[in-house]
């Protein structure tokens, strides 16, 4: 009798955290077409777990946990075909339109055909820009006309910064360095477009974490999310831990937001969004804005 009170104490906690369960909006979501899907990430995560089986596999399982935990919008990022299949089989109107993009003239794009997909509403934020894959830095020349157009049309922009896959650099991504992904290396930016809405992707990540601090000090139109970061590797939870702490007692958690860089393992979303729950110094209301309210005022929605 004691087990099964037991069972159904556990059960009943359950029911009502998914009942409690804030509205969450994911700012960091990928999706794949299967002729790029488990291209850039390895075989197994840190953990040891596979991904999904195939991208049609990947989009389903990452639909069912967008339901089951109530995430009402989600930026998802990746090559212009598969977003888009995303956006159509999405009944919910949760996507939000993003494009994974390395180099400028990725997809064949040029900035004349980059104005016209956002004019046709095919890119609602611009990125995840992985600069640092590519060797380069968002401040570089090659950048500017898309920076140029984002500004023109208040689209945000989404950039990678920190490191990326240990092995990338011997693979695919063999001009990715480390020191590229120090968010100080963004600073023209900001300050030459200061009314672009850009947040940096990962918090700088497990380098450059205080570097994202110091800037969103200095520019305070500067967001970021903790993508990955909350469930890629035991490290990574360790300095996001210390990351948000810090954020929190500098008065920054305001412009902190939930992305789950979920890649090719969709219960990393799950995983990121009990991690961020168990994390006791934050208050309730720390974790509805960084679930929720930053990503809402960020992005210009309107709630009903």
């Amino acid at each position: 009798m004691t087990r099964n009170i037991i069972i159904s104490f556990i059960l009943l906690q359950n029911f009502l955290f998914a009942q409690a369960q804030t509205k969450i909006i994911d700012m960091h979501i990928h999706s794949y077409s299967q002729s790029d899907f488990g291209v850039g990430e390895p075989a197994s995560d840190s953990y040891g777990k596979k991904g999904a089986a195939s991208a049609e596999i990947h989009r389903a399982e990452t639909f069912t946990a967008f339901k089951k935990w109530n995430i009402v919008k989600a930026m998802v990022s990746g090559n212009p075909e598969s977003v888009e299949e995303w956006s159509t089989k999405d009944t919910y109107n949760r996507v939000i339109r993003g494009i994974l993009i390395f180099s400028p003239n990725d997809y064949g794009l040029d900035s004349v055909k980059f104005e016209q997909m956002i004019k046709d509403k095919k890119i609602e934020v611009f990125g995840e820009i992985g600069a640092y894959y590519g060797g380069t830095t968002l401040s570089d020349s090659i950048w500017q006309p898309y920076l140029r157009i984002c500004e023109r049309y208040d689209i945000p922009v989404a950039v990678h910064t920190g490191g990326g896959d240990p092995s990338g650099t011997y693979s695919w991504s063999p001009k990715a360095r480390l020191k590229m992904g120090d968010p100080y290396l963004i600073e023209d930016v900001l300050i030459r477009y200061p009314k672009l809405r850009i947040y940096l992707m990962h918090n700088g990540g497990e380098e450059w974490h205080e570097h994202a601090l110091r800037l969103m000090a200095y520019y305070p139109q500067l967001y970021t999310d903790i993508a990955a970061m909350l469930w890629v590797e035991p490290n990574a939870q360790r300095t996001v831990t210390q990351f948000l702490k810090n954020a929190k007692h500098a008065g920054y958690l305001n412009r902190v937001m939930f992305g789950s860089d979920q890649m090719v393992w969709p219960y990393a979303i799950e995983k990121s969004i009990k991690f961020l729950n168990s994390l006791t110094f934050l208050t309730k209301q720390d974790k509805e804005d960084i679930f929720y309210n930053n990503a809402v005022k960020f992005l210009k929605l309107t709630t009903k």
